[in-house]
């Protein structure tokens, strides 16, 4: 189970993308606008299969304005999240942790930002 999968899986569902056209895991393809969202670290609860992992969403765009407003409008819409789930992992809470950082030009020249989520969450076929 892996969280960065759930969380693009999440914006896609939000209507922020498409996972796979506009919306990336790992790496955003050269030449393409959008978000793409990678898993940086976490832990793992003692006798509990309970997980906090921290996950980052970049935005990416020649317009830094537009990379803006997504990141934006994610952090709205997250802040109302409560809690959600799929058939595989239930996700108790999302906090954005700071603010939009700027991140830096790619190699061609669009803006990157991102902001940094923190996820607690835990993966149904477990059972404690």
């Amino acid at each position: 189970m892996d969280i960065a999968n759930f969380v693009a899986n999440y914006l896609a569902d939000a209507n922020f993308g498409t996972v796979g056209t506009d919306i990336f895991v790992g790496q955003i393809p050269n030449d393409i606008n959008g978000i793409y969202v990678e898993r940086i670290g976490g832990t793992l609860n003692n006798y509990v299969p309970i997980e906090e992992s921290v996950v980052n969403v970049y935005a990416k765009n020649t317009s830094a304005a537009a990379c803006i407003l997504t990141l934006e409008k994610l952090k709205r819409h997250i802040h109302r999240m409560h809690s959600t789930n799929d058939e595989l992992t239930y996700v108790y809470t999302f906090l954005v942790l700071g603010d939009i950082e700027d991140v830096a030009r790619d190699i061609e020249y669009a803006k990157v930002f991102k902001i940094t989520l923190q996820a607690v969450y835990r993966d149904k076929s477990l059972i404690s």
